[in-house]
């Protein structure tokens, strides 16, 4: 076997990564365990003195809060695209960072970082990695409906008029922000990603269309997201977290293609479109006076709806299948897939967080099973707590609880064989979610047969 030299692995390093400036690997607490610098004019630290220091000496100038790499590791994702603009030595300087968790068989280990740097100076080169890192061949489905809506979409993508994409949390909002731009003219330009959630409006404000130095305490020189995804595509997501104050700027700077840095004069033109996401009914918003009617309609020229994992259930064993694989993959494991119990779970439970959730639990299930079929057993707690009587509850507590149930189903006049049956699903589904869907302990538990059992399951159609 033949072993490359250093020098040959930075560089096959450097082309695998295209035009990044600096990579940078670090543990949960922010220790470096790698740092290769390409380009990199913004940490006051070199190469060989990096690693085994903390990142916030590398960046002295950022909070944790700041940093890409440590919202990777909290939010257990990556973070793609994301504008970063500071002051060093008094020269302002801006990054475009994607960030991405580190997860092995233990859980989360770290995170890596790519940071390419911006500058304006006509020596820059052409990022052509700035734009989509998601297309049509990254939305896992096989549902009609949801297939059939595809088609819409190549249609928006192919124009150039604003996008309102409506879904719910934890259906892939950006994941369709990013395959519309993928799929759009500008392609080949910018594509910038901005959460509005949570953020103060006068640090939105600037974020959106740049500061002037002085403009306000610790004001600098810098563009803002309009500026640096000219000629491309901006995506704002949660646009309804906006105060109706800043509403009011976005809507005219939409509207002509101008913005104005604050603290100056001067209107500087802009080319971008505006793709947008929200979770809440904007329309129901608007009537509410919480979100203003002209940008309302400014923004829903064309539209998309993602629907929730409950409207597309028939794609959960093709979900489960593909982050099975994927965790497979990235912890060694040799999980071989989900038992029917599982599925008829699956099939039942809500999914408030939607795609997003169920892979979240596919992560937890596959962490701590190294092989074999995924059972109840492996699936988190909190998915029982919600829908279950999985805490220990009294006499008392159980005998209103059924009160309630047959003073909700029974009613005057129904036959005695009808009650039974009433009172036997309602008996029956209460144990099948007790037990976690293990057939041999709720058969147990109720003195009947795996088989009469499943007979039961099968005509309250609860499998």
């Amino acid at each position: 076997m033949i072993v490359p030299r250093a020098e040959d692995a930075s560089r096959v390093f450097k082309e695998m990564f295209n035009e990044t400036d600096s990579i940078l690997i670090c543990d949960t607490r922010g220790k470096v365990l790698f740092y290769q610098d390409y380009n990199d004019q913004i940490n006051m630290i070199r190469d060989e003195a990096a690693v085994g220091r903390s990142i916030f000496e590398l960046y002295p100038f950022f909070k944790r809060e700041d940093f890409t790499v440590f919202r990777a590791i909290d939010e257990k994702r990556p973070i793609l695209n994301e504008l970063q603009m500071f002051e060093v030595n008094g020269v302002t300087k801006k990054s475009l960072n994607s960030a991405y968790p580190l997860i092995n068989e233990t859980g989360m280990v770290g995170a890596m970082v790519l940071s390419i740097e911006l500058d304006s100076t006509p020596k820059q080169k052409k990022r052509s990695h700035l734009t989509s890192k998601y297309n049509f061949d990254n939305i896992i489905t096989k549902n009609a409906a949801f297939l059939e809506s595809f088609e819409t979409l190549r249609m928006i993508s192919k124009s150039t008029s604003s996008v309102l994409i409506y879904g719910e949390t934890g259906t892939g909002k950006e994941l369709i922000a990013h395959t519309i731009h993928a799929n759009s003219p500008r392609r080949g330009k910018p594509l910038f990603v901005q959460n509005c959630a949570a953020i103060p409006d006068n640090l939105m404000e600037s974020i959106l269309f740049g500061s002037s130095k002085g403009s306000f305490t610790g004001a600098i020189d810098r563009p803002g997201l309009f500026e640096a995804a000219d000629g491309g595509t901006l995506y704002l997501d949660e646009v309804n977290s906006l105060s109706l104050d800043l509403q009011g700027k976005l809507l005219r700077a939409i509207e002509s293609s101008r913005i104005r840095r604050i603290g100056e004069n001067e209107e500087r033109e802009v080319d971008v479109r505006i793709i947008v996401s929200t979770n809440e009914n904007l329309a129901m918003l608007v009537k509410e006076n919480r979100f203003r009617k002209d940008l309302f309609y400014r923004f829903n020229v064309t539209n998309f709806m993602i629907p929730p994992l409950r409207d597309r259930r028939d794609d959960i064993p093709l979900l489960c299948e593909y982050y099975i694989n994927q965790y497979n993959q990235r912890l060694s494991h040799h999980v071989s897939g989900v038992e029917d119990e599982v599925y008829a779970y699956f099939r039942e439970y809500p999914w408030d967080g939607n795609v997003r959730e169920l892979k979240n639990v596919i992560e937890y299930a596959c962490t701590i099973k190294a092989e074999g079929m995924i059972t109840m057993h492996e699936l988190p707690n909190y998915m029982f707590n919600q829908r279950t009587m999985e805490s220990i509850v009294s006499p008392e507590q159980i005998l209103t609880s059924f009160q309630a149930a047959c003073e909700t189903f029974i009613r005057p006049g129904t036959s005695l064989a009808s009650q039974i049956e009433i009172l036997e699903r309602e008996i029956v589904s209460k144990a099948i979610l007790r037990n976690r869907y293990n057939m041999t302990k709720t058969a147990r538990e109720l003195h009947v047969s795996r088989q009469t059992l499943y007979a039961k399951l099968k005509k309250y159609h609860l499998i």
